[in-house]
């Protein structure tokens, strides 16, 4: 009975995506690992890590959830050390969070925040400790992701079956604002461990300007992401790039 609400949810909001379809099997799988290096104007400062494993069962379904952890350089801490730390509970079926908490330390500020997403409402409400956890919340277009879960969603879809100036229109959150943007997608070459190999690159009109490259392979192996507009502590940087530096594929399908 849930498999088939599930699978009704996905054909409703399917068709706001474009008519994007998810991979089954899906490229990632339980016990992935990655890591990346953070460069903002072209100079290293800093690693992000993720990994996907199992959570325990909701109402009788198990959900995945993927872990984020970003750390300052280790010589560059006593300039400004970040350790933000942030776990999100998705939908294997559509790709959309259901739950999101994030430990931020950066620097002097500190806070930690609560996020519940629910995707028939288009809706995300979000708590934070630094503001006694009021209840806040933010509405879309469609779905609202977070930065996990879109990247997931981008990795989940099967491009043979789009076409390169079709448009994919997604809503994220970033910090308290909600971006409702399109993107597009092309194929490419990169350099990949010192050889030429297949690529997808999705690009943003609008919102911050992401570009996401993974490698066209079975596990959709995230390459580089940039943005082209970011703000980090009230100033305004116009290149933030993340670089693959190690990937160890997952066992256990989602």
């Amino acid at each position: 009975m849930k498999r088939k609400v599930l699978l009704v949810l996905l054909l409703v909001f399917g068709l706001s995506y474009g008519e994007a379809t998810i991979l089954s099997p899906l490229p990632m799988k339980y016990g992935e690992r990655l890591s990346f290096r953070i460069y903002i104007l072209g100079q290293y400062v800093g690693n992000h890590f993720m990994h996907i494993s199992r959570q325990t069962n909701i109402s009788g379904v198990t959900y995945p959830i993927v872990f984020g952890r970003t750390l300052t350089r280790e010589d560059l801490k006593h300039l400004y050390d970040m350790d933000d730390r942030d776990w999100t509970i998705f939908d294997t079926t559509t790709m959309f969070p259901l739950y999101n908490e994030r430990i931020v330390k950066e620097g002097k500020w500190e806070d930690f925040v609560k996020q519940e997403f629910v995707a028939k409402e288009r809706a995300c409400y979000y708590y934070h400790r630094t503001r006694n956890y009021e209840r806040n919340e933010m509405r879309a277009k469609y779905p609202i992701m977070d930065y996990n879960t879109l990247m997931l969603y981008f990795r989940s879809l099967d491009y043979n079956q789009m076409k390169p100036d079709q448009e994919i229109p997604v809503s994220y959150k970033h910090r308290d604002t909600a971006y409702e943007s399109t993107f597009t997608y092309k194929r490419i070459t990169v350099t990949y461990k010192k050889q030429k190999v297949p690529a997808i690159q999705v690009r943003e009109k609008g919102g911050l300007g992401i570009y996401f490259t993974m490698l066209d392979d079975e596990h959709r192996t995230p390459y580089e992401i940039r943005l082209a507009a970011f703000y980090i502590v009230g100033f305004r940087f116009v290149d933030l790039r993340v670089t693959i530096e190690n990937f160890q594929p997952g066992t256990t399908s989602l």
